[in-house]
């Protein structure tokens, strides 16, 4: 079980660094005409040839073969409106807000985690979402006057994403890490599709290797945390608390990249969020000697 927790850990490790890297392309790309369904339509490639290389190898239909398409239908719809989210709060606040805001995903992990995962809480996963809740309220800073309406867009697509997650943890049985993946990303790229024949645009080269170059980040990234929570399985919200390292990743680039910075409210924010991972690792820890004593 260790062994799974380590790999489960540098796949989230290894993701949360992609992930980055992604928004910052969309950060960068977010000044132009592009819309979220350019960006899929022409980074479909990138998410097409996984499903085309089962087909020829073979493992097609053991991949696609799910014992409830339901599950995956609801985390497919689930997922879709992401890459708007992304775009339309990226083009009205920053690359390091937009990250710490994300953050706040392991304290919805936690909740989710003791709803439908019967994970029980303890006094550090107590504390833990305390800590973090007012992480997240001195970022979104409500009633002054660096408050943003997009602040509530990123939470809304926080809910929405750690959802998916939990819906790959309490249901890992029911298809394959890459049968997730290629059901997760079904939705938006049919859609992408139909909006990109509506509204068509030609992008230059440089434009397109960027566009490439992300979407081939991100599908790996959504990959590699779809495969991290199958692995974890118990371990659900220990392995999520390693997503914190995103803010480090952001904050570096948006600051010596885009000259993006957090305010110093945010920044205090962004300290409470990550102290609220870090004290809510003993809780996870304390959780599995109770399940082993069982």
């Amino acid at each position: 079980m260790q062994k799974s927790i380590l790999i489960a850990s540098l796949s989230i490790i290894i993701s949360s660094i992609f992930f980055v890297i992604n928004d910052a392309i969309i950060n960068y790309l977010s000044v132009n005409q592009i819309q979220f369904y350019h960006f899929v339509f022409y980074g479909s490639p990138a998410y097409l040839i996984v499903p085309l290389f089962l087909y020829f190898k073979g493992d097609f239909k053991k991949h696609l073969s799910s014992s409830n398409y339901y599950i995956l239908l609801i985390r497919s719809l689930l997922f879709a409106p992401m890459p708007f989210i992304t775009f339309i709060a990226l083009k009205n606040i920053s690359l390091p807000e937009f990250t710490t805001l994300n953050m706040a995903s392991p304290l919805f992990a936690s909740i989710y985690a003791y709803f439908f995962l019967s994970e029980k809480f303890n006094k550090y996963l107590y504390l833990s979402l305390f800590i973090g809740f007012l992480g997240v309220i001195f970022v979104v800073q409500p009633g002054f006057e660096n408050f943003n309406i997009y602040f509530l867009v990123v939470l809304f697509g926080v809910i929405l994403i750690t959802s998916t997650t939990t819906i790959v943890n309490k249901f890992h049985n029911i298809s394959t890490a890459l049968g997730f993946f290629i059901y997760g990303g079904l939705i938006i790229h049919i859609l992408s599709f139909f909006l990109f024949l509506y509204d068509p645009i030609k992008i230059d080269l440089d434009v397109f290797i960027l566009i490439t170059t992300a979407s081939i980040l991100i599908n790996i990234a959504i990959f590699l945390a779809t495969f991290a929570f199958k692995k974890a399985q118990k371990h659900y919200s220990y392995v999520f608390c390693l997503v914190y390292l995103q803010i480090v990743w952001s904050s570096l680039i948006g600051y010596f990249i885009f000259n993006e910075y957090l305010n110093t409210l945010a920044l205090l924010g962004a300290l409470f969020i990550i102290i609220s991972g870090l004290i809510s690792i003993p809780g996870q820890f304390y959780q599995l000697k109770d399940k082993s004593s069982e």
